[in-house]
């Protein structure tokens, strides 16, 4: 269990001044997590699985999930999650990481992007807080590049949850380093999953909130949660949360182990948007308008839920590519990709 981990534990600990819950419209500022930041990279937390030798504190991939798991389970909006998978890419290529917060775009946000000559040039999309950190890993067609973001033109935008996903144009930009032995797909997997435990944390979250809702409020006399539609309802969504965590385990083991872990993260991935998906629209269901008022927590995991279903390839993308990979190999062992 994630929640077991003594990492995890500590992490809520140390990101609970940037907590976004509990607060009702008392949250703290948007910028409120860069004066954090120094505790936090002191503390071990910004590269979780990152050697020493490379500026990590020598932990591994499980230390990793329950990082990103407890940042989004307690609504802290920062790039501790980017950081840490992006600092995990840089190391596993053999590449020092750089201090300060780093971020990671989705190959869909780079199309516009042309490497020539040694300079980069063209606009990336959907660039997480820009305007805060010091580099990005980008996917290019000849690898990742390291790149500063000082001295580039950024315009501020936001994705659905209120996070900064800025647009960032180069000019004749010479990357920090080209690492050209790592693909831009191991990006978007590594991006992919990272979101889909992010979605699994804010959907037990939201679940857990219509549990108390429905157990606490009454209607004709007695709670909600007597009633077998919202029983089922709920148990429903839980059944497929599980089934989403217990793939996410599966993915991080098939990662430690040294794979690239395709197969396992296109399922987590699949498995973690419709367990979001669902998990969101019961917890909105059972609290009827009450889910949607500013001060109440629910839509600070739910408007999260969505924005991150759609980042790093959609629910569809992974169906598609979990069946064409299913579909390519010999009829004789269907079977046995299936139930493995």
């Amino acid at each position: 269990m994630i929640e077991d981990s003594p990492v995890h534990a500590s992490a809520l600990r140390a990101l609970a001044p940037i907590s976004t819950i509990g607060r009702g419209n008392d949250v703290p500022a948007p910028e409120a997590w860069t004066s954090l930041w120094p505790t936090l990279e002191r503390d071990g937390f910004t590269l979780p699985a990152v050697t020493a030798e490379l500026g990590g504190t020598g932990g591994e991939l499980p230390d990793e999930l329950a990082v990103i798991h407890a940042c989004a389970a307690v609504a802290a909006r920062c790039p501790l999650p980017e950081t840490a998978v992006a600092g995990a890419l840089l190391a596993a290529a053999g590449h020092a990481v750089p201090p300060g917060p780093l971020v990671l775009v989705a190959p869909a946000g780079c199309a516009g992007l042309a490497l020539a000559e040694g300079r980069l040039d063209g606009v990336a999309t959907g660039v997480p807080w820009a305007g805060q950190v010091g580099h990005a890993v980008l996917p290019l067609s000849q690898g990742l590049a390291l790149v500063s973001l000082e001295g580039c033109v950024i315009e501020a935008g936001r994705n659905l949850a209120g996070e900064p996903r800025d647009s960032v144009r180069f000019h004749r930009h010479r990357p920090v380093a080209l690492l050209a032995d790592v693909p831009a797909d191991a990006l978007l997997l590594r991006g992919a999953l990272m979101r889909s435990v992010q979605i699994c944390a804010a959907a037990e979250q939201a679940l857990q909130l219509a549990i108390g809702y429905t157990t606490n409020r009454k209607q004709f006399g007695k709670p909600l949660a007597s009633f077998q539609a919202v029983q089922h309802q709920i148990a429903g969504a839980a059944s497929k949360l599980a089934a989403a965590r217990i793939l996410l385990d599966a993915a991080y083991e098939s990662l430690a182990r040294g794979g690239a872990a395709e197969r396992e993260i296109a399922a987590a991935r699949i498995n973690a948007c419709l367990a979001g998906g669902e998990c969101a629209a019961v917890a909105h269901q059972v609290h009827g308008a009450m889910g949607y008022a500013w001060e109440y927590d629910l839509h600070r995991h739910t408007s999260a839920i969505q924005a991150w279903r759609a980042e790093f390839g959609p629910l569809a993308y992974w169906a598609e590519r979990l069946g064409a990979r299913a579909s390519a190999g010999p009829s004789a062992d269907l079977w046995q990709f299936i139930t493995s």
